[in-house]
């Protein structure tokens, strides 16, 4: 059962200056150089915040010196945000539309209402609970995806879309945001009415909404996509394999089945198809599978631990495993000499990934790609 909440958000005023010079990613994919480019936009920009590099007593020093100058402050009634995304698909001239809204959700432990699709690691876990233990705000929401088998949801979502946003700005992947305020009690009543028997997958956010499983909080900042959005898609993420000791590319590929040059990532029937760069060539395997699994697991489960003695566990220590999810990047890497191999492979459908993490199960770690990443300075939740 969804119990979904609207608050009072924290949130930027118009003396901070433009939301386009304000707003950021998520604070764990801002790569250096972006957000020095951040920073740079203006002193207010929001990774000052979520970006303290250690400094978490600086960070509270900086949100309360913003909140005393009027550059953020607290609506003053509850309201529920619908949040819209318009963009390109990566790689692609295809114009896509995401939409959600933004709420409370309650904080409850895996496998009734909320459920997971990969593991964690415990140092952004500890980054994030002691940014959240200094400044007692929840800058970013959590990314929650919901069955919506009626959907009614994104229905009522893509009428209110038809009228003017508050907010609307593009950002330096030219994805369109916009964000309406909502606080019509009845709008908000049916919304709610029509989450009651929702499930709650997390597509992303997944240390975020552990450290506030750790902090006993109960309610997170949620961002609710419904996975009939049109938009929503889950894009693939190439594994790169280096530091294989005596690697022997021939006895490497004469151990897979099914082997074919060339890199169609199209599976056949009862099969699932990776792809497989190696420095002498490109190639793919086809590997007997039920309709149930996906590709990230095959991978796992039939190549990267069995062949490459690649376990879950020396994975997850991150000494042979990178990711990159531009196919032509992957394959410069191994051409170059700095990777001995890269398994390329198909995007992930949303309903595999929920099937199996409501059943569950937890998919191998950069298992999903969800682009574009959710803005983050837009809505903010002071914990009560």
């Amino acid at each position: 059962m969804a119990s979904v909440h609207p608050l009072r958000a924290l949130r930027y005023t118009a003396k901070a200056g433009a939301i386009s010079d304000l707003a950021t990613l998520p604070y764990d994919v801002i790569p250096e150089e972006l957000e020095a480019a951040y920073k740079s936009r203006s002193p207010h920009n929001f990774a000052h915040l979520i970006l303290p590099r250690g400094d978490y007593a600086g960070a509270r020093t900086r949100l309360d010196s913003w909140r005393a100058s009027g550059l953020i402050a607290l609506d003053t009634e509850p309201a529920i945000f619908v949040y819209e995304q318009v963009f390109l698909a990566p790689g692609s001239s295809q114009s896509l539309v995401r939409r959600g809204f933004v709420a409370l959700g309650d904080t409850e432990e895996y496998g009734s209402t909320v459920y997971r699709h990969e593991r964690t690691i415990s140092g952004p876990k500890e980054d994030r609970f002691r940014l959240l233990q200094a400044t007692q705000v929840q800058f970013d929401s959590i990314f929650m995806l919901f069955p919506d088998a009626s959907a009614a949801v994104e229905t009522c979502l893509a009428q209110l879309c038809l009228t003017p946003a508050a907010i609307e700005y593009s950002d330096h992947e030219n994805t369109r945001h916009r964000l309406w305020r909502v606080s019509d009690p009845a709008w908000i009543a049916s919304l709610q009415s029509a989450m009651v028997a929702e499930k709650l997958l997390i597509a992303d956010g997944h240390h975020r909404y552990e450290t506030a499983l750790r902090m006993g909080r109960p309610r997170t900042l949620m961002t609710f996509v419904s996975m009939r959005s049109s938009g929503l898609r889950s894009f693939a993420t190439h594994r790169l394999v280096h530091g294989l000791n005596a690697f022997d590319p021939k006895a490497f590929l004469s151990r897979l089945p099914n082997v074919g040059s060339g890199l169609e990532l199209q599976s056949p029937p009862d099969h699932v198809r990776i792809g497989v760069a190696l420095a002498g060539g490109n190639y793919h395997t086809d590997i007997e599978a039920s309709p149930d699994e996906l590709n990230v697991t095959v991978l796992q489960d039939r190549i990267l631990t069995p062949i490459l003695g690649l376990t879950p566990e020396k994975v997850a220590e991150g000494h042979h495993l990178t990711y990159l999810k531009q196919l032509p990047a992957a394959l410069d890497q191994v051409r170059a000499g700095r990777e001995q191999i890269a398994f390329l492979l198909e995007d992930l459908p949303i309903e595999g990934v929920a099937r199996v993490s409501f059943a569950g199960q937890v998919l191998p770690q950069k298992s999903t790609y969800f682009y574009p990443k959710l803005a983050s300075g837009l809505v903010m939740y002071e914990l009560d």
